[in-house]
């Protein structure tokens, strides 16, 4: 499938961007620049940085650089839609936001609930008011279900909420021979050939931190009518460690029942402890040839610990004539070997 295949931003070479209607015809391309910004994601597009790319001005490129033209980065299998274009200074700038932004602009009216994922986002995306170009892309065959409830919103908001819970990518994947943007989802998985360590080369800034700063494990709510104990009741000595919280402004109602007030002090009680956690991150940067999505492994040199960690973001910056690739991973699962 097209999505295992690594990122185009992380090749070396001469990069190439061509410009597109909004049909999706080709209008020209543009072979130099001030700089590029070009990011691709795993299912996060709303409040992040787009594309942005700088040029020397000219009546030529402000001409083809207009609002809802399509940016393509050769070789990516992301589209960037032109979404302002501004001269300042001879220079021309021009923002974009990945295509996937077009399900923002198709609205879903129903509630949803308990629900397979892929099927059902597919079905949005069919029966949407038609959109030049986009279609429905390859079925990654993702059987997960959504539990929760999706209230009516732009498609794009659904997406994004389904897809993060459940940890799916979803994308618009741009089809340059076909001139069509495919609407798939995917979820690359763990591969256990590819080993990524700094003395590989294709690792770098670990950083491992552990901290009990604000760890608190037993919480006890004084509320005015009542005392409650939250968390690790039974530990004792050095792995007890307890936090009081005042809350003698919370008083039983006439109309609340013994169980409901306590059960009240007890919610709070848990939220305040969700605040204490014992903190333990470990971070790092793969380099290489990887792709958004793809699950990568590290080990912290001298220790037992490891982590597992998805491709969130790749970012690409172009500035004179050289290149830099950057890598954003989400939360890691850390585990010890045993």
């Amino acid at each position: 499938m097209s999505g295992e295949k690594a990122s185009a931003l992380t090749a070396s070479g001469t990069k190439t961007i061509f410009v597109y209607g909004p049909e999706l015809k080709l209008l020209g391309r543009i072979e130099s620049w001030v700089s590029l910004v070009w990011p691709e994601r795993y299912n996060t597009y709303k409040n992040v940085q787009g594309a942005q790319l700088e040029l020397h001005e000219s009546t030529s490129l402000q001409a083809l650089c207009r609002p809802d033209r399509y940016l393509w980065l050769v070789g990516s299998e992301h589209l960037m839609r032109i979404c302002s274009a501004q001269t300042s200074d001879h220079r021309l700038v021009v923002s974009a936001r990945d295509a996937a932004y077009i399900l923002d602009e198709r609205s879903s009216l129903q509630t949803l609930k308990n629900f397979s994922a892929e099927t059902t986002l597919r079905q949005l995306v069919t029966a949407m008011e038609p959109w030049p170009g986009v279609e429905l892309g390859d079925l990654a065959e993702i059987t997960d279900t959504y539990t929760g409830e999706a209230a009516p919103g732009s498609l794009l908001d659904v997406a994004e909420q389904v897809c993060q819970e459940l940890d799916i990518g979803f994308r618009l994947r741009f089809d340059p021979a076909e001139k069509k943007l495919l609407f798939e989802l995917y979820r690359p998985l763990l591969d256990r050939n590819a080993r990524y360590a700094p003395q590989y080369g294709n690792l770098t800034d670990l950083t491992y931190t552990e901290s009990t700063a604000d760890y608190k494990n037993v919480v006890i709510v004084v509320g005015g009518d009542a005392t409650v104990t939250v968390g690790a009741e039974s530990a004792a000595g050095i792995a007890r460690r307890e936090l009081v919280v005042d809350a003698a402004s919370r008083t039983r109602s006439s109309s609340q029942t013994q169980s409901d007030y306590l059960e009240s002090l007890k919610a709070l009680g848990t939220q305040e402890l969700a605040k204490h956690t014992q903190l333990e991150n470990f971070r790092f940067t793969p380099t290489d040839e990887v792709m958004v999505g793809k699950v990568v492994a590290a080990s912290l040199p001298g220790t037992d610990i490891q982590a597992a960690a998805r491709i969130t973001s790749i970012t690409l910056t172009s500035q004179k004539g050289e290149n830099s690739v950057s890598t954003e991973i989400g939360t890691p699962i850390i585990r010890r070997r045993t």
